[in-house]
């Protein structure tokens, strides 16, 4: 059975994630079949943001008014070299230092252009899931 991908979100603490990022997310139906990974949800906020990207599949980084919290978030998720849709609000843009390292940055306009670039990027990725699942399987041997 093919699971979820996980999917970590990045964002700034200053903007307001919650009707930004979140809801807009746990608005949709194809991706409440993927483990969404809020940082600063209730489940998540004492978790450690390097753990939770660690045990990542793919990564969503939101740019709206970036913060030393944000920053080094991002670091880890270059770091980790994984998968990383980068989405800015068109209204407010992004500092152009992210564009060096954030090769495609794409510009949404509302709610429903964000869900629909985090829900295009989980369908593209979502092989990546399954094959790492199968990548834990060890054959032990075979019934005759």
């Amino acid at each position: 059975m093919a699971r979820g991908l996980s999917i970590y979100f990045v964002h700034s603490g200053k903007s307001d994630y919650n009707n930004l990022i979140y809801l807009p997310v746990l608005r949709s139906n194809i991706l409440s079949h993927h483990t969404l990974m809020f940082p600063r949800s209730e489940e998540n906020k004492d978790k450690y943001f390097k753990d939770m990207i660690a045990n990542c599949d793919v990564i969503v980084v939101e740019l709206t008014d970036p913060d030393i919290g944000f920053n080094m978030e991002l670091k880890e998720a270059l770091i980790s070299r994984k998968p990383i849709l980068a989405l800015a609000q068109k209204a407010v843009g992004y500092d152009p230092k992210y564009q060096k390292l954030l090769k495609n940055i794409i510009a949404y306009n509302n709610e429903a252009d964000f869900r629909y670039y985090v829900e295009t990027f989980a369908e593209t990725y979502k092989g990546v899931a399954n094959k790492k699942a199968e990548e834990n399987v060890v054959v032990l041997g075979t019934i005759q």
